[in-house]
């Protein structure tokens, strides 16, 4: 696997967050990471005392352009990864968004090569998902693994 230059921030432990975001026809919004090198669906991070609503809805617009209306929170699960030789504690919230507004747009095309909306057969064929995607899926029955 190729060497990923963390943030300081990558680094502290912190509440993460994802979006399972749908278009008209039930196809789920998906990136492709450039960091990380995998395919997921919109994750980032909450700071310092910023709730994980108020998370989900800056991270969602900043990478996509989608205003987040209305969300319900699916499940929480902790990660421990080791990053740079640093155990570090990641508290994921995975949500599902309900209600949006906006267009489709690559806001940070400097993160993600491309943003589209995949169907869950697309998603199941994908060569390397994030932790986040993988999580989600299981929650909805299907178990693939984070690599094919």
């Amino acid at each position: 696997m190729k060497r990923i230059n963390y943030t300081s921030e990558d680094l502290k432990d912190h509440d993460g967050i994802s979006a399972i975001i749908k278009d008209e026809k039930g196809r789920i919004l998906m990136q492709e990471h450039i960091k990380y090198g995998f395919w997921t669906i919109p994750v980032g991070k909450a700071k310092l005392g910023q709730s994980v609503v108020e998370a989900l809805k800056e991270e969602t617009f900043e990478e996509t352009n989608l205003n987040v209306i209305d969300c319900r929170e699916l499940l929480i699960k902790v990660f421990n990864y080791v990053r740079d030789g640093i155990p570090v504690k990641v508290t994921a919230h995975l949500f599902e968004v309900t209600n949006y507004s906006g267009e489709l747009q690559n806001n940070e095309p400097h993160k993600h090569k491309q943003q589209i909306f995949m169907s869950l057969d697309e998603i199941m064929k994908l060569p390397y998902i994030s932790n986040m995607t993988n999580l989600y899926l299981k929650s909805i029955g299907y178990d693939r693994g984070d690599k094919l």
